[in-house]
């Protein structure tokens, strides 16, 4: 048992050498502050590694993201991300069945592949949300469209990703530190029922953390908010 423990954490050691864009230290806590389009603080959000293991050859890692929402009452909810590294691209995914989840008190350590498939069929989710960052991507390298949809409050949602970029290396300054980052752009389309709005996003994300800053804009260049990675606590 000890030898495969050690032979785990080599094999886990050796991946954080290559370019994954997310943490492998399990209890880190990854701190955001989310602004709103005028500038100003509306929540704090933190992304807390709970779950890091290796699955058919790819690290694997689970992000849980508590949001504290400002001047709410009932000011709390939760989302998951889940990473992937193969040796050469990290994959992300937004699990958005897993805050409905934890809304509807149900027990977080229940929450399994089964659960997950019946939310989704409750919330009558469709589609792919997953995105790919890839080591070493060119500048003006292209990335795939994607799109998905879901019930949200007993209304339809369907999100379109499109037009989305490899933008270069950028290095970004916040009070977590300095951090070189691969910086990816995309429009992003939301159709809630009969009203859409569309946003140019630009996202920066750093080897070994993930997201370190994001920024969205509406299409005449007017700020719709932002988000910063603002501490690092291991």
């Amino acid at each position: 048992m000890k030898k495969m423990l050690l032979f785990v954490c080599a094999v886990l050691a050796c991946f954080s050498l290559h370019a994954q864009y997310f943490c492998t230290v399990e209890g880190t806590e990854l701190h955001y502050v989310n602004y709103d389009e005028a500038g100003q603080s509306v929540s704090n959000e933190t992304a807390t590694v709970s779950f890091v293991g290796r699955n058919d050859g790819k690290v694997t890692a689970c992000y849980i993201n508590k949001i504290v929402t400002n001047k709410l009452k009932n000011n709390t909810s939760y989302t998951r991300f889940d990473w992937s590294y193969d040796g050469n691209q990290t994959v992300c995914a937004e699990d958005l069945v897993y805050g409905p989840y934890i809304d509807s008190d149900s027990d977080p350590d229940k929450y399994d592949t089964a659960a997950r498939t019946a939310m989704r069929e409750e919330l009558k989710y469709k589609g792919d949300n997953s995105f790919v960052l890839k080591e070493h991507a060119e500048g003006g390298e292209s990335m795939p469209d994607r799109s998905y949809a879901l019930i949200v409050k007993m209304l339809k949602n369907e999100i379109t990703i499109s037009g989305a970029a490899y933008m270069g290396e950028e290095q970004i300054s916040t009070t977590a530190g300095k951090f070189d980052c691969i910086k990816i752009t995309y429009l992003k389309r939301t159709k809630v029922v009969l009203k859409s709005t569309t946003h140019r996003v630009t996202e920066w994300y750093a080897e070994g953390i993930g997201l370190v800053k994001s920024e969205s804009y509406d299409m005449k260049g007017k700020s719709a908010g932002k988000t910063l990675l603002v501490k690092i606590v291991k």
